[in-house]
Parts: C-alpha cells; structure tokens; sequence
C-alpha cells in the first residue's frame, strides 16, 4: 500500500471526534465548499529510496502532507482534533516531521492547518 493509503487507513480507524471525513489524494467535487465538517486530506510528499547496500536499496523514505479545515461549527478546540491526529500516527511508527501554523483558509473562512508525518518502509 501508498504511504497515502496506509495514512488515510489509519486516520479512518483512528476514529477521532470531530473528524467528518478524511480523504486520499483528492477532494471530492462535493467537499470543496463544505464547512459544516471537519475535513482532512492526505497527499504524498516525499518517497524517497533508502537503506542502500549491494547494488539496491531496501526501505522507503516515506512523507505524506496532511491538511485538515476545521468546521466552522467546530464546538471542540481544534488543538484537541490535531493531538490525536498526531498521536495516532506516532502510535503507528510514524514521525511527525512538521507542524505548520493554523491559518484562516480566505475561500472558506476555516481554520486550515498543515502537519507532515514520516516513516521509513521497508520493502
């Protein structure tokens, strides 16, 4: 499986109260002007070869982006939504290698934030 399908695999098992829907990839037509749920994406950001010896390599420097836009109805503190986002990545080996500042996102008026999570897979 893709770094992106095993992260949104996870997030969707994760469960996390307040998440309305997490995709992989791509935003559903229907999602892009939603704001009555919460909303994460997934998308690659590095998969790189690693852990070289004899002439081939035998793990993956893997980096996926996650966004997440808060509902605008959001009766919860977002930092509540993203500790668990965090935490359930780092209670499935992977980093979290970047956390971004949440921003109002100027189409939808949501708060946005960005986190990048690494692991490296062996193949």
């Amino acid at each position: 499986m893709s770094a992106v399908d095993d992260a949104v695999t996870l997030l969707s098992n994760a469960n996390i109260n307040g998440v309305g829907a997490v995709y992989g990839n791509n935003l559903p037509q229907e999602e892009l002007d939603s704001t009555d749920k919460t909303i994460v994406l997934v998308t690659d950001a590095a998969n790189d070869p690693a852990a070289y010896g004899d002439n081939d390599f035998w793990a993956l420097n893997q980096e996926v982006e996650v966004q997440i836009w808060h509902s605008q109805q959001l009766d919860s503190d977002p930092e509540t939504i993203e500790v668990a986002m965090m935490k359930a990545f780092t209670h499935q080996h992977w980093q979290v290698a970047a956390v971004r500042q949440r921003t109002l996102d100027p189409d939808t008026q949501q708060l946005f934030n960005t986190f990048y999570f690494s692991r490296t897979k062996n193949i």
